[in-house]
């Protein structure tokens, strides 16, 4: 399996080589789109500022770098939906990154966008993003029709999901999970909100319960629910004692994935600080070396040092009922 890596500055990829990368990805400011769109529609998504290189000069640096060592890159364009007056522009850009950047591969998640662009072939891979929601092998071979060559699988996923899609698909599909940092209380792909008013489900609301016909009694407890955004929202962005991130996670899954047929793990925050990004590559790296070597991934519970988060069940991607 591979490790996938987020990169928002070409000064960052000396780092994210050295510490592990297999893969990079990226998105990108594209001053035509902010000019045209402004902060009303973001082009990827996360804001423009701090999770995207700042045009094309960076993401030439960064291909060029990369793709000395050796390492593929991809440049995410994964809003969930664009509006119809804005996929024209979307798909000029897409024309641009496949024919002046070097990018290997594109992520994308709007259907509009992966029909289009596959009349074109254009000379990269697609990626579909976890937006794509693919909860099932059928879906895996609806978007197989539309050109995309790997699906990242999304977070609401179950193990046992995860392994009856990858099992039955790996021969015609790529596939890539999540591994660490940031969860969703929701599922991404059918949430029609954007981020670029702030991530409203992560922030402090008074909440209140509403009670169904068996009475109060019978009311979801808020105080959990604030408990679980929480763990979703990386333990409050800290870290452990050791440097070590907090946050959602499926180091200990590894093993697993890596005998179904998962071909990479993503590592989550474009938006992250160059610390952050280092320390979560090497927690994931260190995993992996474990897997690679044929020894159990379940030494990442050592390694997290942070046994009350990990028995919470909470900070977990992707688990079962039985788990």
């Amino acid at each position: 399996m591979k490790i996938v890596a987020p990169v928002s500055s070409p000064d960052e990829v000396e780092m994210l080589l050295h510490c592990g990368a297999d893969e990079l990805y990226c998105g990108i400011r594209a001053p035509e789109w902010e000019e045209k769109f402004g902060g009303r529609w973001w082009m990827n998504r996360r804001g423009p500022k701090g999770a995207n290189l700042s045009g094309f000069s960076d993401l030439k640096r960064v291909t060029t770098a990369a793709h000395d060592a050796g390492v593929r890159v991809a440049v995410a364009l994964n809003a969930a939906f664009y509006p119809a007056d804005a996929i024209d522009d979307i798909l000029e850009l897409a024309r641009k990154l496949a024919a002046d950047t070097g990018v290997d591969a594109l992520i994308i998640s709007d259907v509009n966008l992966l029909i289009r662009i596959q009349r074109e072939n254009p000379p990269v891979e697609i990626h579909l993003s976890s937006l794509g929601s693919v909860f099932n092998s059928y879906t895996v071979d609806f978007y197989r029709d539309l050109g995309v060559r790997r699906i990242i699988l999304p977070r609401q996923l179950r193990l046992s999901e995860i392994e009856t899609i990858v099992s039955r698909k790996s021969d015609r599909m790529e596939f890539e999970v999540f591994a660490v940092n940031d969860g969703c209380l929701f599922e991404e792909g059918v949430c029609q909100t954007t981020h670029a008013f702030g991530p409203f489900c992560m922030m402090d609301w008074s909440i209140q319960a509403v009670h169904g016909p068996n009475g109060p009694e019978a009311a979801p407890p808020v105080d959990r629910l604030n408990e679980y955004r929480w763990y979703q929202n990386n333990c409050g962005s800290s870290f452990q004692e050791d440097g070590l991130p907090n946050g959602p996670c499926s180091l200990c899954r590894f093993d697993r994935f890596q005998s179904w047929g998962v071909s990479a793990v993503k590592i989550v925050g474009r938006e992250a600080a160059f610390y952050r990004k280092m320390r979560s590559l090497q927690l994931v790296k260190a995993v992996m070396d474990e897997v690679r070597n044929g020894r159990p991934s379940s030494v990442a519970r050592k390694w997290r040092n942070t046994p009350e988060y990990c028995d919470s069940g909470w900070m977990c991607y992707f688990r079962d009922a039985a788990d």
